[in-house]
């Protein structure tokens, strides 16, 4: 016995998001709310992982992610989140509810209202404090090529405009930061560049079940990290204080 084709229930599987796109955005909106610099840890991309193999869409997990924060702040909570696992119940049960049709899903909610962002301050403090470093990188041992690449990022810091929005002004910084960390870490002798290799290993600790990947971005952040603790540098971000 044939019939017309039904609608999709709510929930239904949709296609995967590309791997990268999903695990970026449900980093970015993290790191966003947590509002400090931060790097996602190997559980927290096999978090990532199981709600996107799980058929979870980005959007939920994105809207469960703001929803967890927004309660928190309502509840007078400053204390800082040290897990994207504080999220996962949230996100299992928005999507729970998704599914069975009691809230609307894949509806773009308002999003809050937030101060006005100004960009001049933090952007003036970055500035400076590279400039000390720069200052600092001959006494190192580290000159010409660890200062030089210090004023190229300190100067592409300066020529930022403040007026830009806060994710332009935070792509424009991960970029500075990522071509200064590339330069600084080639001034590194051998003997250095392998205790780096063994240090990030270590610190990442066993990875294996997480795709390649999560993998290589879990090494970078980690790589990214021990190159500016060693020249004594900040993160380059306009989140936190």
């Amino acid at each position: 016995m044939t019939g017309m084709p039904t609608d999709a229930l709510p929930g239904a599987p949709e296609p995967l998001e590309d791997e990268a796109s999903y695990g970026t955005r449900v980093e970015e909106v993290f790191i966003e709310e947590r509002g400090t610099p931060f790097f996602l840890l190997p559980k927290d991309w096999q978090l990532i992982q199981a709600w996107r193999e799980g058929g979870i869409p980005a959007e939920t997990v994105i809207r469960a992610v703001r929803e967890a924060f927004e309660k928190r702040r309502a509840r007078g909570d400053a204390s800082k989140i040290s897990s994207l696992s504080y999220c996962a119940n949230p996100v299992e049960v928005l999507w729970e509810m998704e599914r069975r049709g009691l809230v609307g899903a894949h509806v773009a909610r308002p999003a809050p209202e937030r101060s006005p962002f100004d960009g001049a301050p933090k952007l003036r403090e970055l500035a400076e404090a590279l400039g000390e470093a720069e200052a600092a990188a001959p006494a190192a041992g580290e000159a010409p090529a660890a200062g030089e690449a210090i004023r190229a990022a300190r100067e592409a810091v300066e020529a930022l405009d403040p007026a830009d929005d806060l994710e332009s002004l935070e792509e424009a910084l991960a970029k500075t930061e990522k071509a200064l960390v590339k330069k600084l870490e080639k001034t590194l002798g051998e003997a250095e560049k392998e205790s780096l290799d063994r240090a990030v290993e270590e610190e990442a600790g066993d990875v294996s079940t997480l795709t390649k990947e999560t993998q290589r971005r879990i090494h970078s952040a980690i790589r990214r990290r021990a190159v500016r603790r060693r020249f004594g540098l900040s993160p380059l971000t306009l989140l936190g204080d």
